[in-house]
């Protein structure tokens, strides 16, 4: 607004309305703008000009930002214009016509900029507020960050391009700082063997923003032992700065089962090839035995059964039949023809090699017969039971022997 020397508002621009709505023009500016002062001497001593005062509004609308700047004399035979560079922010009055009072007499005037401080108060709050509830967002994502690199149970390191850790979680310490020596200003690749060190550093160098690279490496304890892990590398590009997150898990829990798995396969292995050398052990005795079965069955069953399609006495039929009865029952319980005992095998070979007469003769000396009974028996000489005697004793592989013919014929039962 502009107002004359002694103070009374001349005119008020468009912009002003809002600070003295329902006010009249030719009122001194401090009462309309409900300034605490009663005069100009003291409104100018109060507020100095030139100079941005913060004025509460009257009934208590906030603030407005006051400035009152003096102008030269006017001269009264030119229309006062305002000055181009008076100006207040959005709601500075400007473009105002300056009227004087009177027109024929040259004055001091005042241009007096209200400016309303309400909605730079309101964005002031609204930014305030979106700020607190970015810093508490940025808080919250600090702990949640914190307790996340602390709580984790694999070990985590924050590194920067030069490879130096910056922070380390207690995972970490636990693993490779137990002496408390502290990791922070480290190289990385110093916690890492030797054969694994370029390894790590041309990773880091090579890694691009959003990558990750992991593998199976071994760091190296404070006592120099071996801690094999697996590295999780990521790279992480902010404003202004790189940093690197690694990750290491600690695999010697692992590695002890792979190594114990190893073993135990290398002893299923051994004990695999132990079993393929049974079964086919067990194939090939099996196939002895068959073959033998099958020696058995031509060698003694097969005669046996032939002889006995032969043979016209049904008493040796009979046993001829009980001979093969016995041997294949000897052979289905040992599995093999060594289970037939010697009484079972000398009789076979007895009914087997001798003739009927033979056999006849055999009944009659194991009966107690002498040669001469046996000869009056048989209806025959004396002579030809002596025949039939050395020819039973070279067929039983008795010849030259101490044996008597009567006590080897008692252990066998065909004759009975």
């Amino acid at each position: 607004m502009f107002a004359d020397a002694e103070g009374r508002v001349l005119s008020v621009g468009p912009g002003g309305a809002v600070v003295v709505a329902g006010e009249d023009h030719g009122g001194s500016f401090w009462e309309v703008l409900g300034l605490p002062v009663w005069s100009l001497e003291q409104a100018l001593e109060r507020f100095p000009p030139g100079r941005v005062h913060e004025v509460h509004a009257p009934g208590g609308k906030g603030t407005f930002a006051l400035r009152i700047i003096s102008l030269p004399d006017c001269s009264s035979n030119r229309e006062p214009r305002p000055r181009s560079d008076i100006q207040a922010g959005p709601s500075t009055e400007t473009g105002l016509t300056a009227r004087p009072a009177s027109a024929d007499a040259a004055r001091t005037a005042y241009v007096i900029i209200a400016t309303d401080n309400r909605p730079i108060v309101q964005l002031r709050e609204i930014y305030k507020e979106r700020i607190g509830e970015n810093i508490q967002a940025l808080e919250n994502s600090i702990h949640l960050f914190g307790a996340m690199f602390d709580g984790v149970q694999d070990a985590m390191l924050l590194l920067a391009q030069d490879r130096i850790v910056h922070a380390a979680n207690p995972r970490a310490g636990k693993l490779l700082d137990f002496q408390g020596k502290g990791l922070v200003g480290r190289s990385v690749t110093s916690l890492f063997q030797a054969e694994d060190r370029d390894t790590i550093a041309e990773k880091i160098a090579r890694l691009k923003d959003g990558g990750r690279w992991t593998s199976r490496r071994t760091c190296l304890r404070p006592d120099g032992e071996a801690l094999p892990v697996e590295v999780a590398l990521w790279r992480i590009d902010l404003q202004g700065f790189t940093l690197y997150h690694m990750v290491l898990r600690d695999l010697t829990a692992q590695a002890l089962l792979e190594k114990g798995l190893r073993r135990k396969r290398a002893e299923v292995e051994g004990m695999s090839l132990a079993l393929r050398n049974v079964v086919r052990s067990t194939e090939k005795e099996k196939e002895q035995v068959r073959e033998a079965m099958l020696r058995e069955v031509r060698a003694a069953i097969l005669p046996a059964v032939e002889r006995m399609a032969r043979e016209e006495s049904p008493e040796l039929r009979n046993a001829l039949k009980v001979m093969i009865e016995e041997r294949i029952t000897a052979f289905s319980e040992s599995g093999s023809a060594d289970g037939l005992n010697a009484q079972t095998d000398a009789s076979a070979n007895l009914l087997l090699k001798l003739t009927p007469r033979e056999i006849e003769v055999c009944r009659l000396i194991r009966m107690g017969a002498g040669t001469q009974q046996a000869a009056e028996l048989l209806n025959t000489s004396f002579d030809t039971i002596q025949t039939h005697r050395k020819n039973i004793r070279r067929k039983l592989a008795l010849k030259g022997r101490k044996v008597s013919l009567s006590s080897f014929l008692q252990q066998h039962n065909f004759f009975e």
